[in-house]
C-alpha cells in the first residue's frame, strides 16, 4: 500500500451517492490532485462523476 505521509480519499458517486473504492496518493508531491473522475457505477449501471473525499485508512 502507500508509505509515508498519504492521504486515503475514497471515491462516491455523483447521481446515488455509493463509495466506489479507497485510494491513496500523497498530497506533498501531487500537486495537481484529481477532484473528479468518471466511472462506471455498479448500482446505477452507467458511467458517471465521482467525487473524492478524504477520509481515513480503511474508511
Amino acid at each position: 500500500m502507500a508509505k509515508g505521509k498519504s492521504t486515503f480519499a475514497s471515491w462516491f458517486c455523483t447521481v446515488c451517492n455509493t463509495q466506489k473504492k479507497t485510494t491513496a496518493y500523497n498530497k506533498r508531491n501531487n500537486d495537481k490532485i484529481t477532484k473528479e473522475l468518471s466511472m462506471f457505477c455498479s448500482h446505477c449501471r452507467k458511467h458517471t462523476d465521482f467525487k473524492r473525499k478524504d477520509t481515513k485508512k480503511g474508511n
